[in-house]
């Protein structure tokens, strides 16, 4: 993405979102996903994120904003500590904005905390909170060839960089399990009502090819 079509972007966001946030901001959030190299981890999930928030309801839009534009920011494939880096950045980032309060700052933080386990807070997380998780898990809803790219992308960020290919199967065979074991995969009415058959269809299939898969080797 160009600076110009960076700018295209930003004139496309509401107000709301952006109202008192220097471009400096989001200048410095597209840069750091330029690093390391990623496959799904990247700007183009932070746009699709931001697609799915102009149809999701939220208290604090600018807050939400600000959390999805930095909750991946550093992201390391295997490393346990990509939320708590993020978190910092964004307050680093985002601080010298004085439009912003301290409040709105540690709000931000959580919130992408929270993306460190989607479902850690099932039936207490506030609006806003589901409203990032659900985002963030969107991808899981998509069409079954986004989906299949979104699997394969994860994949890629994972073997060899950090796990070998059967490491990998099996961690992602847990993750999808304690996925589809889950009353839903969702957290917010909405994101149930709009997205919960279809992720759940989704991961089925491919918890079957990566089960399938393991029973070859």
């Amino acid at each position: 993405m160009t600076d110009q079509d960076l700018g295209r972007w930003l004139a496309t966001l509401p107000d709301d979102w952006t109202r008192g946030v220097d471009r400096s901001v989001i200048e410095r959030a597209y840069s750091a996903y330029q690093s390391p190299p990623r496959h799904y981890h990247s700007w183009d999930h932070v746009v699709a994120c931001m697609e799915q928030l102009r149809t999701l309801p939220c208290e604090r839009p600018r807050v939400v904003f600000l959390a999805l534009l930095f909750h991946d920011a550093v992201y390391v494939a295997g490393r346990s500590d990509n939320e708590a880096r993020s978190a910092r950045l964004a307050r680093e980032v985002i601080g010298p904005n004085k439009t912003l309060t301290t409040a709105e700052l540690t709000a931000i933080e959580e919130l992408i905390l929270a993306t460190k386990d989607h479902h850690a807070r099932s039936g207490v997380a506030g609006a806003d909170e589901a409203a990032v998780l659900d985002i963030d898990l969107s991808v899981l809803a998509a069409p079954r060839d986004e989906y299949m790219r979104y699997a394969r992308q994860i994949r890629e960020e994972w073997v060899p960089a950090a796990a070998s290919e059967g490491e990998f199967r099996i961690g992602r065979v847990a993750f999808l399990r304690r996925m589809l074991a889950a009353p839903h995969v969702y957290l917010t009415a909405n994101g149930q009502r709009r997205w919960d058959d279809t992720a759940r269809v989704n991961m089925t299939w491919e918890l079957d090819a990566l089960q399938k898969q393991q029973g070859r080797v």
